[in-house]
């Protein structure tokens, strides 16, 4: 009550399935509907995944509805960042003002390593050479720290900095300009920085701030959060568990806590009660913990007196990658497809330290085999992830539609549609667009699939056609306006031919459209998924494959992995179980430490 009523920042330090989310929906609900955010004044929900953001704006609206949760943005740190430097760009300085229509860029090891080899400095830094790890630690940068830019073009006071200038330089001479979303950070630090107007409107705005997931908040984003609102009016709660943190390559730091808490006056809140998980989890969760930070609070289950499944924990070895595939796929087919009750596919999630795609060619085929369907969220169209091109708001858009058309009402596909494109046509803003214009631009387009599909098996279909007309039913710009991202024109397109890639797939081997939409969704499939995108997700049995030395990069840092191994951990509710297909564990012995201090033994 402490946390969701009070009324000064605060740093919620909660263990994993304390109900965090929960947390701040219900202080986003107090604020609301007290009026102790006054209007017009509103929320923002920083989140650390497009989807935690978009579950955070969901629970809020089904408490207030729609014409209060309008005043909670819940968005990532990238988007915030994004929207603020395609707003107030034009007041950058001369120097590094990206064109307009600037592209996000993900550059490669390769595209590091080329920069740094091809970098060529002006004495007295000439001799001075950056591999491709120190170009991309420095090039969001104006050297080695973080902070803002400088008015005008500085001079360099050492080779880090020449390389940083340099970098930039290039970045803005592209045409058209290309930036990462860390030199977005940057430059929206330094927008803000530059213009106190900007500044004064922005706390204005936001009279609370969330942030979720806390502790993974990169060096960049921190400082653009403090140039933003520290020292403001606004109160602050951030949310988080630094035995959770999985973005120490991008700087992350066990440490973030203590510096909002100083920097911020924070109070510090814990929670200890973990809702998410079954007494033995718990049990694990706790005697892993103690490992990972020996000062850490206990948490205690809510659940203390359900039943227990037979078999709650084991590792399991397996003689190879061939009889682990079989023997899973056994199991899992035994468990959702005989007894009085059973499990879905979708309660299990096969969880793999990296490099999900080599895992699933065997374990896709025994799974086929046994009636069952692998989903790997890793797997790649037109270069973006299954998980990250279907939580773009596009993607929901098409899914939705697509189910109304076929006549499938599961999860209110047609409130989804008005949440999605109900802002951008003007539905909730006094605009031109009613509730009789969307309904009629989703009956054209419902009619429209119709037309395309008569007659036709979904393996005939051009669906890139299709996703083409269904957005015009909307209007192009409408339904751009869904996502600042879709402002970039090429990354739009890029989403679009990924979803159209995508469902292009999924109609090739059902025979009904109602298959076709459960595949796209993902309905009734066991989740094959790297530890890192499991990140807010839980399910009733997760099940780890091949812990062992492997499945790690050989120079892996075990401290660091002890905290991705935490997380696979901590997302089961009923059953964790471990598989192992080789014996050579001598870098994981800290980790097979942990499960020795927790009981968790091979079976």
């Amino acid at each position: 009550m402490n946390a969701v009523k009070g009324q000064m920042n605060a740093a919620i330090l909660a263990g994993p399935g304390a109900g965090k989310t929960e947390l701040l929906a219900q202080r986003a609900s107090f604020l609301l509907e007290t009026n102790t955010c006054v209007s017009p004044r509103k929320i923002l929900a920083i989140c650390f995944k497009r989807d935690a953001a978009t579950n955070l704006k969901e629970r809020v609206e089904k408490r207030v509805g729609e014409g209060l949760s309008d005043r909670l943005d819940s968005k990532t740190f990238d988007a915030f960042a994004k929207g603020i430097v395609d707003r107030f760009g034009g007041s950058l300085p001369e120097w590094c003002r990206p064109s307009r229509d600037y592209q996000i860029m993900f550059p490669s090891w390769r595209d590091w390593s080329d920069f740094g080899n091809h970098l060529s400095l002006d004495p007295p830094f000439s001799e001075e050479r950056f591999n491709g790890e120190q170009i991309k630690n420095l090039h969001a940068k104006f050297g080695r720290a973080c902070g803002t830019l400088p008015l005008v073009r500085p001079e360099p006071e050492n080779g880090a900095q020449a390389a940083s200038i340099q970098w930039w330089t290039s970045c803005m001479d592209s045409n058209p300009s290309k930036l990462t979303f860390g030199m977005i950070s940057t430059l929206a630090a330094t927008i803000i920085h530059h213009n106190p107007s900007i500044k004064a409107a922005l706390q204005q705005t936001y009279s609370n701030v969330f942030l979720d997931e806390f502790q993974d908040t990169t060096p960049l984003q921190y400082a653009l959060l403090k140039e933003a609102f520290c020292g403001s009016t606004s109160n602050l709660t951030a949310v988080g568990d630094i035995k959770q943190m999985i973005m120490v390559f991008a700087g992350a730091t066990p440490y973030r806590f203590q510096e909002f808490i100083k920097d911020f006056a924070a109070q510090s809140i814990p929670l200890t009660t973990n809702f998410r998980s079954n007494r033995r989890i718990v049990a694990i969760i706790n005697s892993m913990a103690r490992i990972i930070e020996p000062t850490a609070m206990e948490v205690t289950c809510a659940r203390v007196s359900d039943d227990l499944p037979e078999i709650t924990d084991s590792i399991i070895n397996f003689d190879n990658k061939e009889t682990q595939s079989k023997s899973l796929a056994t199991f899992i087919a035994k468990q959702t497809q005989e007894g009085q009750n059973p499990l879905n596919q979708n309660d299990f999630i096969l969880l793999v330290r990296q490099k999900a795609n080599e895992f699933e060619p065997d374990l896709k085929e025994e799974f086929e085999k046994s009636g069952l369907t692998l989903r790997n969220e890793a797997r790649t169209f037109n270069g973006i992830s299954i998980q990250d091109f279907m939580s773009e708001p596009l993607a929901e858009l098409v899914g939705a539609l697509t189910q109304m058309a076929v006549g499938d009402r599961d999860d209110s596909p047609y409130q989804r549609v008005l949440n999605l494109i109900g802002v951008p046509m003007g539905l909730r803003m006094g605009r031109e667009a009613t509730d009789y214009q969307i309904e009629q631009s989703v009956r054209s387009s419902v009619k429209l699939f119709k037309g395309f599909v008569a007659g036709k098996l979904p393996r005939e279909v051009d669906f890139s056609e299709v996703l083409e007309n269904l957005v015009e039913c909307f209007g192009e710009d409408n339904v751009r306006r869904m996502s600042s991202e879709y402002a970039n024109l090429e990354r739009y397109r890029e989403i679009k031919l990924a979803i159209s890639e995508y469902l292009t797939e999924c109609g090739q081997k059902p025979v009904s459209w109602i298959d076709v939409i459960n595949e796209y969704r993902g309905k009734n499939q066991v989740r094959l998924m790297t530890v890192h995108k499991s990140k807010g997700l839980e399910a009733h049995t997760i099940i780890f494959l091949e812990l062992q030395d492997s499945s790690f990069f050989y120079k892996a840092n075990m401290e660091e992995e002890r905290l991705a191994f935490f997380v696979a951990v901590s997302r089961a509710r009923e059953r964790l179980f471990i598989t192992t297909t080789s014996s050579v564990r001598s870098n994981t012995k800290p980790l097979f430490d942990m499960l020795a201090a927790a009981g968790v033994v091979a079976s």
